[in-house]
């Protein structure tokens, strides 16, 4: 069962007055890869729906699993779709994406799916989709591929780096470096109204850049009632009140949102890269590139919604860049080297970075026995890019990121993990 299939499983049980605990068991992947269009650059995106493996980055052209670079190349660029039975490009979906002011790619950089699952928002670098205005932000049908149009009267002026939909699908949240929404002033956030394209009031300020970092959004994710937002993001303040990396604001006005902590993460290096809600527990991963306290919180921390208080963290050192909560587990991306203090793998010398493990749900300890690792050259991974985007359809996991083989098989940029 998914975790949104989960989730309906237990609000129907507190309708009835029934007790539901843990979400269930369920056997973890396989660790070997399975047959996957690859890229020719970083995947920085994906979402599963409709049948399908979307997929969004920094390529300009795909190509069949197991084909050498340069070989069988599509040309198809930023964006691809996949058949999730095969793990071959879908050829009818080609979507052109172009930065028409200064001829720059189109880069993706973000994704989201509506809570049907029957549109996909994409955000990136882009301004024009198939020669149609589409300013930096786009709307897909999940089952045909067909474009939808932009999202809003005039969308955003800058790079979209993160979204999220609420849970009833009314509003797209936005983050990103931009300065104008809809023609309106919106610093790096903003919030559209999908029913008539307008912005919402919402406009939480983030401000005081992490050291070394330029001030921007990584991550959104939204309470299962709607009612808090929470931002990641490389910055000391939100609405100028000291949060370290993470904050929790108010869904519809962006005021800071109570029962949430200031210092999660250590000041004033570490911020949120990846943020995920599941059943009333906010699921964070960290990244800190520059203190080298050992006391820095790269790991992931399952934090109660309601009253945000940790339930537990895993503490890894080498930096987490997506969760994925499916069932009884945690899948996590990111350039782990020491998941010792969290019951996992230790330090190597000469360093060994694991580039996805698995969490136990309930107590944030490894699961032994599941590591996948990549390897590729420095410039494709991007100063140790690895694994930068998870995607599920409940049956299999996608791994998107920056690399050129995955447990010692030849596979670029793109891996797909079926069920054992």
């Amino acid at each position: 069962m998914t975790t949104r299939g989960w989730a309906a499983l237990a609000a129907l049980c507190v309708a009835l007055g029934l007790q539901l605990v843990t979400p269930p068991a369920q056997a973890l992947v396989s660790t070997t890869p399975a047959a996957m269009e690859q890229t020719n650059g970083p995947v920085w995106a994906s979402e599963m729906a409709a049948g399908r493996i979307y997929v969004g980055g920094a390529f300009t052209s795909t190509r069949p699993s197991g084909a050498a670079a340069g070989t069988n190349e599509s040309g198809q660029a930023h964006l691809v779709a996949i058949d999730a039975a095969t793990g071959k490009r879908i050829t009818g979906f080609a979507p052109v994406l172009r930065n028409s002011w200064d001829g720059s790619p189109g880069t993706v950089h973000a994704m989201a799916l509506s809570p049907d699952k029957a549109t996909l928002y994409v955000g990136g670098d882009f301004n024009e989709v198939n020669g149609q205005k589409a300013e930096h932000l786009a709307a897909f049908d999940t089952a045909t591929g067909r474009f939808l149009g932009q999202v809003g009267w005039n969308g955003v002026n800058g790079s979209v780096r993160a979204l999220e939909v609420s849970p009833d699908g009314a509003t797209l949240y936005v983050g990103g470096i931009f300065s104008v929404a809809n023609w309106s002033s919106r610093d790096r956030l903003a919030a559209f109204d999908l029913a008539g394209g307008g912005l919402t009031s919402w406009q939480p300020k983030m401000s005081v850049a992490v050291p070394g970092e330029g001030l921007r959004p990584t991550a959104l994710a939204v309470s299962g009632d709607g009612a808090k937002v929470f931002v990641g993001g490389t910055f000391q303040q939100m609405n100028g009140v000291a949060y370290q990396g993470v904050a929790a604001v108010n869904g519809t006005t962006g005021a800071n949102a109570s029962g949430f902590g200031r210092s999660y993460l250590l000041a004033p290096t570490n911020w949120a890269t990846t943020l995920e809600v599941a059943d009333g527990v906010l699921y964070m991963g960290g990244r800190d590139d520059r203190s080298g306290s050992s006391a820095r919180k790269e790991g992931v921390q399952a934090i109660t919604v309601s009253n945000g208080q940790v339930r537990w963290f895993a503490r890894c050192y080498g930096d987490t860049f997506d969760v994925l909560v499916q069932g009884s587990d945690v899948y996590v991306a990111s350039h782990a080297h020491d998941c010792s203090a969290a019951g996992g793998f230790g330090e190597t010398s000469p360093t060994r970075y694991v580039a996805m493990h698995v969490l136990d749900r309930s107590t944030g300890r490894v699961r032994s026995g599941f590591q996948v690792t990549t390897s590729g050259t420095t410039s494709n991974q991007d100063s140790l890019l690895l694994s930068r985007t998870l995607a599920s359809d409940g049956s299999q996991v996608v791994m998107g990121g920056g690399f050129d083989w995955v447990q010692n098989q030849r596979q670029a940029n793109l891996a797909r993990f079926t069920a054992r």
